[in-house]
C-alpha cells in the first residue's frame, strides 16, 4: 500500500500507491496498459504472498509472459543477505524500512 512504498522501496520501482490490496488489480491495469506483453514485470512485497496473487493476475488476466517476483518478499531478501554476512546497507538495493504487519512494525 502507499504507506509501505513511502517508507521503503527498491530504486526505480513504480509504487502502486494503493489503500488496500483490493485496489491492486485496478492499479496494475492502468500502469501496465501500454507495456508490451513480452516485457518483463518485476514484483516485490513484504513477505511474498501478495506478489504471488498479483503475479498470477498479470500473467493470466493481462497476458504478460515474463512475470518475476522476489521470492519470499523483502523479508526473505534481507534475511538472505544477513545469512551471507553481507553489510546490508552496502549491498541491498532496497532502501528504507520494510513495513511488516506484526509486532515488529518495521525492519531495517
Amino acid at each position: 500500500n502507499h504507506y509501505e512504498s513511502a517508507v521503503g522501496s527498491f530504486n526505480n520501482a513504480t509504487p502502486l500507491n494503493t489503500e488496500t490490496f483490493k485496489d491492486t488489480n485496478y492499479k496494475l491495469d492502468n500502469i501496465l496498459k501500454n507495456k508490451p506483453r513480452d516485457e518483463p514485470v518485476f514484483m516485490f512485497c513484504t513477505g511474498g504472498i501478495r506478489c504471488v496473487k498479483a503475479g498470477a493476475y498479470v500473467k493470466q488476466q493481462l497476458g504478460f509472459s515474463d512475470v518475476r517476483r522476489l521470492q519470499g518478499g523483502i523479508v526473505n531478501y534481507t534475511t538472505t543477505l544477513k545469512k551471507e554476512n553481507k553489510a546490508i546497507d552496502q549491498v541491498s538495493h532496497f532502501r528504507g524500512v520494510n513495513f511488516v504487519f506484526n509486532d515488529r512494525m518495521g525492519e531495517s
